[in-house]
């Protein structure tokens, strides 16, 4: 046979009508949510019990378990000693020779106690973080209560957003935010001994009454986010801007602002932090291995460096700037197609936009962690607005107009 005469053969499209009416007939709404659901559960249940049984010892557990038993011990030998102790028993042997010799700043801090020790009041504001491990250390073991905060945290954070999409009646969407989630380092963070997922597991909830019109409710819960990790103060003060600007819950929001304003000084001297340029400098510019008396001056250039080399490793190495780029072109496309979100959410939406600006003028910290919780907040009000639906996709017409052709 030609091509012309196959070209010129018709086409039978019945066998593939007939198995699209079948898929759409269990594709239906109880089906696709029951499924997205159990997607979604799924995706939580393993990075929190991951979290337990296959945490990654990484760095920054000890400085956070040295900071815990500080009460306790006050010998920088011993504590040095006690601080890796749990981690050293614990980690492999590829991990440890990471942690303890994978670069010079390791190593040196790893055969230096003062110099580990000169590193403590970096992590001491974290006070929120620091004091649920201290709490936990005195009934368990240290290692495991910093991975026990990390696995319940996320098991929180996945449950606390199914919540939300099925109380509001988007659980479909589960079967989308999944991928966001794990695109901005959800499972990652679940088995790294930081304290962003902690704070992402008060501030989703503070984002969430703010926006469902109980914004009074919300100022515990950003207060403790902001205690958790003190640079939260940035996403209070964008938020503050954002409600003067839409006109809704400026109260709450300044309340929220001004306990941060006014505890930010005393977290920070109790804590001996050696100020924002240092801990810039150390953070953005180059490692110090001793911070003991650290204090150089402030210089334009080594500021502009700092940012520039944020935005180089936030765009080279990590995920949420091109999440981030995907769901502001998705929230232009609401708004264009009469979707757009509810003022108190849009309002929320720009405090977050704010939050990311205000991150990057102050301390452009590039990594994912960093940026979770805005993302998961971002996607999952927009996600809110458009009620995506699976199970009321439009039926197939271009077979049925191909097979008219034929």
């Amino acid at each position: 046979m030609s091509l012309a005469e196959n070209i010129a053969t018709p086409v039978d499209w019945q066998p593939v009508r007939h198995l699209g009416s079948r898929l759409r007939a269990l594709l239906s709404p109880r089906v696709v949510g029951a499924a997205a659901i159990a997607v979604f559960a799924l995706v939580v249940l393993a990075t929190a019990v991951f979290a337990l049984v296959k945490p990654e010892y990484n760095w920054d557990m000890a400085p956070y378990i040295a900071v815990s038993l500080e009460d306790r011990i006050s010998d920088p030998v011993e504590l040095h000693r006690e601080a890796w102790a749990g981690i050293k028993a614990r980690a492999s042997e590829g991990q440890w020779y990471e942690l303890s010799e994978g670069n010079a700043y390791n190593a040196d801090l790893w055969q230096n106690p003062d110099h580990f020790v000169s590193q403590l009041p970096m992590y001491r504001v974290k006070i929120g973080y620091l004091q649920t491990i201290r709490l936990l250390d005195r009934v368990i073991d240290p290692v495991f209560a910093t991975i026990l905060v990390s696995s319940l945290s996320a098991l929180a954070v996945g449950l606390f957003l199914l919540f939300w999409m099925v109380r509001h009646g988007f659980a479909e969407s589960g079967l989308l935010l999944a991928p966001i989630l794990l695109l901005a380092g959800y499972f990652d963070m679940g088995l790294l001994a930081t304290p962003d997922m902690y704070m992402a597991a008060f501030g989703l909830v503070g984002i969430y009454l703010m926006i469902k019109n109980r914004p009074w409710a919300s100022v515990p819960f950003l207060v403790a986010m902001y205690l958790v990790r003190p640079d939260g103060i940035i996403f209070l003060f964008a938020l503050l801007l954002a409600a003067l600007a839409f006109g809704y819950a400026r109260l709450p929001a300044l309340a929220a602002f001004a306990v941060a304003v006014v505890a930010y000084p005393l977290i920070a001297q109790a804590a001996g932090h050696p100020g924002w340029w240092p801990h810039f400098y150390f953070s953005n510019v180059a490692l110090q291995n001793d911070m003991a008396g650290f204090s150089p001056a402030f210089s334009v250039i080594d500021y502009l460096r700092g940012v520039v080399r944020g935005v180089s490793v936030a765009l080279r190495m990590n995920n949420w700037p091109a999440i981030m780029a995907l769901l502001l072109l998705g929230w232009l496309m609401l708004v264009l197609n009469g979707r757009a979100p509810a003022r108190r959410a849009a309002m929320m939406l720009t405090a977050i936009v704010l939050c990311f600006l205000g991150k990057f003028v102050t301390f452009p910290l590039p990594d994912d962690r960093v940026y979770f919780m805005f993302v998961a907040a971002f996607a999952i009000i927009l996600l809110e607005a458009w009620k995506p639906r699976l199970s009321e996709l439009p039926p197939p017409r271009a077979a049925s107009r191909m097979s008219q052709r034929g």
